[in-house]
């Protein structure tokens, strides 16, 4: 009789417990921070850029000729790449960071400044940015 007591409480365990695996709602596993606001900075320290994941919105300071600049953009995350598109009568802007790599690349076309501080010589910037955890986000030049 006790043998056929814990065979019976053997067998209830086990259809318990491959009933509970069948369930829909698991408990899902949470994933890792991910930070809203993002910059890419010249490593010559020609300037930096700094964008907002969500909104779209974004700063750019081109420390070299003295002009800021800001706008929105559109957003795309493919996995660990976030890119940042900007493209207006004034100016292009496109972003692009690695978030596993910790490194990120920046293009900016200026065609025209708003209060014609610029000149009208259109200005091409291309930034990359080896380390973005580090980003001081200053205009202050770099020596070699």
């Amino acid at each position: 009789m006790r043998k056929l007591s814990i065979l019976f409480v053997l067998a209830l365990m086990l259809a318990g417990v491959s009933a509970q695996a069948q369930k829909k709602n698991r408990i899902q596993p949470i994933p890792p921070p991910v930070k809203n606001i993002l910059s890419v900075q010249d490593q010559d320290g020609g300037g930096y850029i700094l964008f907002d994941i969500t909104t779209g919105d974004f700063k750019c300071n081109m420390c070299e000729y003295g002009y800021a600049f800001g706008g929105t953009g559109q957003v795309k995350v493919d996995g660990f790449n976030i890119c940042l598109t900007a493209v207006t009568d004034s100016y292009q802007v496109f972003v692009e960071v690695n978030v596993w790599d910790s490194q990120g690349k920046a293009v900016m076309e200026i065609f025209s400044s708003p209060n014609a501080q610029l000149g009208n010589e259109p200005i091409q910037e291309f930034w990359t940015d080896l380390n973005i955890r580090n980003n001081s986000l200053d205009c202050v030049t770099k020596t070699p």
